[in-house]
C-alpha cells in the first residue's frame, strides 16, 4: 500500500510535466491519466498476484490496538483525521503561493512562469502540488488534500519500526519509538493539513525503508520504489536535497541490480527525474540564472557566516524542541532570548527575528516539541551518568544512514538561514534520533514502570496541541473565547486568544467579505498587495476567476489602469507604488472605490484595510 501511494504520486507528477507539454493540465487530462494508472495496476496486481490491502479481522486489529502506545496513536490519528475533515486548511505558506500558483497553472493550462510579485510561486519545488493538483482539478475544493499528510502519517510507524531494525536497534526500542517520534508537534500538526514538510518526512522514511529492503529482498521493485520516493522528497522543497544523501547509502548496495531490466529501468529513472527537483532547477537557471531561484539571496535563506547559521538554529531548534503544548506570554519570552543571542548571529541571521513563537504550537512553526524531545534527553542524560552497561563505540552508534543524516543535518545547519528553520528540519529529525535509540540506556528503562509512566505523561502533552490548535481546533473555540474575551476585557491573553481563533477560523478565505462585492460576471481581478499577502479567496468559486497581479508590472498598471476593470489593493502597500493617495488617485482615474473596510490576514499584523476599485470601461462610440 505504500508502494502504491509512492508510484501514484510519481505518476502524477510525470502527468502534471506531460499535459503541462500539451497544454491539458485541466480536469479532463487528469481524469484520463488517472484512468491510465488504475487499469495498469490492475494489470500488474493480476500479473503479479500482489495483495495490497492485507486480510485481518477486526477482532485482529482491535487486539493489535489494546496495549497503550498503539491505542494512543490510533486516537491521535482519528483526531487528526476529524481536525481534517472538519476544517479548510490554512497553511500560510500554502495559502500564499503554493495553491494560488496551482490556480495559475490550471488557469493557463500548463505549467507557466507566473508573472507576478511573489516569486515563491515560481521557483519553489513542486512535487506536492502536482501531487494535490488533481484533487483540486476534480472536486475544484481543497478539502480532501489533506489526505496526502493524513495517509503518510498513518503510514509513519511501519517504516520507523523496519528501518530501527534494520539499522539494529532493539526490537522493544524499536516498537516504543515508532509510536513515539510521530507524535512530534510538528508531525501531528501538519497531519490535518497541508502543509508539505511532513510530506517530505514521510517520503524520506520511504526512500531508506524501500532502499534497505531492497538491499534484502533483491526485488527490482522495490529499488524503484526507493528511487521514486528520494525523487519525490527532493521534488518537495529544494530544503530537502541533504537528505538525498542518506537516501542514497541506504539504496547504494541495491543499485546494480537496475542492470536486471534496463529498459524498464531508465523508464523508472526518467520518471525519478521528472519527479525529483531537477525540472525546477533547470527552470529555475532558465528564469533567473540561479538553480534555487534566488540569484542575488534576495531572501536572505543563505547565510555567509557557517558559525552564525549555526549557533542561530540551533537557537531555533531549542527554542522549537522545548515548546510546551502551552507558553502563555511566548512572545515576550522570545524576545529576550533573541535580544540575548550574540551579535554576529543577529547581525548575519537576517531572518530571525521574524522567528515567531505562539501561545499554542501551530503547523506553521511546530519542531518536536517538549513531548518528544524531552524523554530523548533523558536517554542522553541516563547514558552519559552510565545507567546500564558499558556504551557502544560511536561507529556502533552512527551506522552509515544515521552518519549521513547527520552530514545532511550539519548542512543545513551552516548554510540556511531560514526562521522556519524547525519545521523545514522535520524529515531530518527521526533518522537524525538514531543514534539515541541505539544507546544501551535504552533498554535499561524500558524495564522500568516509572520511565514506562513518565513515557505516558509526556505523551498525553500532545492531546492539548490538537485539541487546542488554532487551525483545528476540536472544541468550541470560537464561541468560548469570545465569551471569555468579552468577560475580561483587560486579560491581554484572552483577548490575543480570542482573536487568534476568530483569524484562523476565517484564514482560508479571508477577503470573502470583499468578494462579496465582486459581481458573477467579474473573471479577471487585479491584485496589490505584498509577497506574503494570499490572493486565494479571490479565485472563488474555484474555475471561474483568474487574478492578475499588478506589482509585476506596476507602471504600466499606472499608466494604463482601466485595461483591468476590477482591482483590489491592501491599502498600506499602496504608498510604495504612489505617493498620490489611493482615494486621490481613484477619482482622477475614474475608478469608485466600491468597498473598504479592514481585514485581519494575521494575528501579527493586525486589522489591515483592503480596498475593491472598479474602472469603467469607456463605451464604444
Amino acid at each position: 500500500m505504500a508502494a502504491l501511494l509512492i508510484w501514484l504520486c510519481a505518476w502524477l507528477n510525470g502527468t502534471g510535466w506531460g499535459l503541462s507539454a500539451l497544454h491539458q493540465l485541466n480536469a479532463g487530462g487528469y481524469a484520463l491519466s488517472l484512468l491510465l494508472f488504475a487499469a495498469s495496476f490492475c494489470f500488474w496486481q493480476r500479473r503479479a498476484g500482489a495483495e495490497i490491502f492485507p486480510r485481518q479481522t477486526g477482532k485482529k486489529f482491535l487486539r493489535r490496538c489494546r496495549r497503550p502506545l498503539p491505542a494512543f496513536f490510533l486516537l491521535v490519528t482519528a483526531l487528526i483525521f476529524l481536525g481534517g475533515a472538519l476544517y479548510a486548511p490554512t497553511a500560510f505558506d500554502a495559502l500564499t503561493y503554493r495553491l494560488p500558483r496551482m490556480l495559475n497553472w490550471l488557469a493557463a493550462g500548463q505549467w507557466c512562469w507566473i508573472p507576478t510579485f511573489n516569486e515563491r510561486m515560481n521557483y519553489s519545488g513542486v512535487a506536492w502540488e502536482w501531487t494535490a493538483l488533481p484533487l483540486l482539478a476534480l472536486t475544484h475544493s481543497d478539502r480532501v488534500m489533506f489526505l496526502i499528510n493524513a495517509l503518510g502519517f498513518v503510514l509513519m510507524p511501519g517504516f520507523l519500526f523496519s528501518i530501527f531494525r534494520h539499522i539494529g536497534v532493539a526490537r522493544k526500542v524499536a516498537w516504543t519509538w515508532m509510536w513515539i517520534l510521530p507524535l512530534g508537534y510538528g508531525y501531528i500538526t501538519q497531519a490535518g493539513g497541508i502543509g508539505n514538510d511532513l510530506t517530505g518526512t514521510w517520503l524520506c522514511l520511504a526512500a531508506i525503508y524501500f532502499g534497505l529492503r531492497a538491499r534484502r529482498s533483491g526485488r527490482l521493485g522495490d529499488l524503484w520504489t526507493a528511487l521514486l520516493a528520494a525523487a519525490l522528497l527532493t521534488g518537495v522543497k529544494l530544503s530537502n536535497l541533504p537528505l538525498a544523501l542518506p537516501c542514497l547509502v541506504a539504496v547504494w548496495p541495491a543499485l546494480p541490480q537496475l542492470r536486471k531490466h534496463l529498459p524498464a529501468s531508465l523508464a523508472v529513472v526518467s520518471l525519478a527525474v521528472l519527479s525529483s527537483a531537477a525540472p525546477m532547477m533547470v527552470l529555475n537557471q532558465r528564469h533567473t540564472g540561479s538553480w534555487n531561484g534566488d540569484p542575488k539571496n534576495k531572501y536572505q535563506m543563505q547565510i555567509a557566516s557557517p558559525a552564525a547559521a549555526f549557533l542561530g538554529n540551533s537557537f531555533l531548534l531549542a527554542e522549537s524542541s522545548l515548546m510546551p503544548p502551552m507558553l502563555p506570554a511566548a512572545n515576550e519570552i522570545n524576545q529576550r532570548l533573541t535580544h540575548a543571542l550574540p551579535r554576529l548571529v543577529r547581525d548575519q541571521f537576517v531572518r530571525l527575528p521574524l522567528n515567531k513563537l505562539n501561545e499554542l504550537p501551530g503547523e506553521e512553526g511546530a519542531g518536536l516539541g517538549l513531548s518528544v524531545t524531552l524523554p530523548l534527553l533523558v536517554v542522553l542524560g541516563a547514558a552519559v551518568i552510565g545507567r546500564g552497561r558499558p556504551g557502544k563505540s560511536l561507529f556502533a552508534l552512527l551506522p552509515p544512514v544515521a552518519l549521513a543524516a547527520w552530514v545532511a543535518v550539519i548542512f543545513y545547519m551552516v548554510k540556511m538561514g531560514s526562521e522556519a528553520g524547525p519545521r523545514l528540519l522535520l524529515p531530518y529529525y527521526l533518522l537524525a534520533a538514531l543514534p539515541v535509540l541505539l544507546l544501551p540506556a535504552q533498554e535499561i528503562l524500558l524495564r522500568r514502570g516509572a520511565w514506562r509512566m513518565f513515557l505516558g505523561v509526556m505523551l498525553l502533552g500532545v492531546l492539548p496541541v490538537l485539541v487546542l490548535s488554532v487551525s483545528r481546533p476540536l472544541w468550541p473555540a470560537q464561541f468560548i473565547s469570545k465569551k471569555m474575551a468579552q468577560a475580561h476585557p483587560e486579560n491581554k491573553l484572552l483577548q490575543r486568544l480570542a482573536t487568534t481563533y476568530a483569524t484562523y477560523a476565517s484564514r482560508n478565505d479571508f477577503l470573502a467579505p470583499l468578494r462579496a462585492a465582486l459581481p458573477d460576471s467579474a473573471t479577471e481581478i487585479g491584485f496589490i498587495g505584498n509577497p506574503n499577502d494570499s490572493d486565494y479567496s479571490l479565485w472563488r468559486p474555484f474555475g471561474h476567476r483568474q487574478i492578475k497581479y499588478l506589482r509585476a508590472d506596476i507602471n504600466h498598471f499606472l499608466d494604463h489602469p482601466d485595461e483591468t476593470e476590477w482591482v483590489v489593493i491592501k491599502e498600506n502597500v499602496w504608498p510604495e507604488i504612489s505617493p498620490e493617495p489611493l482615494a486621490t488617485w481613484a477619482q482622477s482615474h475614474h475608478a469608485k472605490m466600491i468597498w473598504s473596510q479592514p481585514i485581519t490576514e494575521l494575528v501579527f499584523w493586525g486589522p489591515e484595510n483592503w480596498c475593491l476599485l472598479h474602472f469603467e470601461k469607456p463605451v464604444a462610440q
